[in-house]
């Protein structure tokens, strides 16, 4: 029988209780914020509770290559190497070929031409507005989406993270009303202290009550950790 709801759970971490106790089976997810808003830290945070709640993950970053993945996740204390070595992570890096590339290509229609990247539990592109923003094919965005929500019908979750400030209005757009699940990441000064904040724009089908907005930080070590106040 398949979980209608899929724990990301960690002991001593509220994030599971304030998005409702998990994310529903079948979500497509939407992080948006501009740069340096904790896009990437917030996936992380979830990909190590599917993880550690037995679910099997794939993670293609458009940021990091192998290595420094692995050490980001450790320095926060998301241990991945297990996973990993299980091969309950798949981890794709699509730095080299970005990094080095001017022109544009068919990026999308590649990673949907690679089956072992969408057959586990949860699929994350961080960042999708990265590879959007290189795509030549017109219809890339809209083919793209139609599959995710053929995936999304089969249980899957699917997060993408959306750079704000490198993708063009109408994409955005697109991809809004595409989400289930749509979450926007604001740093905002609060007691003169820059703030990170969540704030929850849309969630269908969610399966427990939620918090609204979700004041977070991250600290080494130990990760992201969920706010008691409020940011306004």
């Amino acid at each position: 029988m398949v979980e209608e709801l899929l724990k990301i759970e960690l002991k001593g971490d509220e994030l599971h209780r304030r998005l409702g106790g998990g994310i529903p089976a079948g979500t497509i997810m939407l992080l948006e914020g501009d740069r340096g808003t904790g896009k990437s830290i917030f996936v992380q945070r979830l990909l190590y509770g599917f993880l550690m709640n037995g679910y099997s993950a794939s993670y293609i970053s458009s940021q990091y290559t192998t290595v420094e993945y692995i050490k980001q996740m450790t320095s926060l204390g998301y241990d991945i190497i297990p996973f990993l070595i299980r091969k309950k992570l798949v981890f794709v890096s699509l730095y080299p070929l970005l990094s080095g590339v001017s022109e544009k290509r068919k990026f999308l229609s590649r990673l949907l031409g690679e089956p072992r990247l969408w057959e586990p539990n949860v699929m994350i592109i961080d960042s999708f507005s990265s590879l959007l923003s290189r795509e030549q094919e017109p219809n890339a965005i809209r083919d793209f989406l139609l599959y995710v929500k053929k995936l999304a019908s089969l249980d899957k979750v699917i997060i993408l993270t959306a750079n704000t400030e490198e993708i063009d209005r109408d994409s955005l757009f697109v991809l809004e009303e595409a989400a289930t699940l749509l979450i926007r990441l604001n740093v905002k000064v609060f007691g003169g202290d820059l703030k990170n904040s969540a704030m929850i724009v849309k969630y269908n089908n969610a399966k427990g009550i939620f918090q609204k907005i979700i004041p977070f930080r991250v600290e080494p070590k130990v990760g992201l950790i969920v706010e008691i106040a409020a940011v306004v």
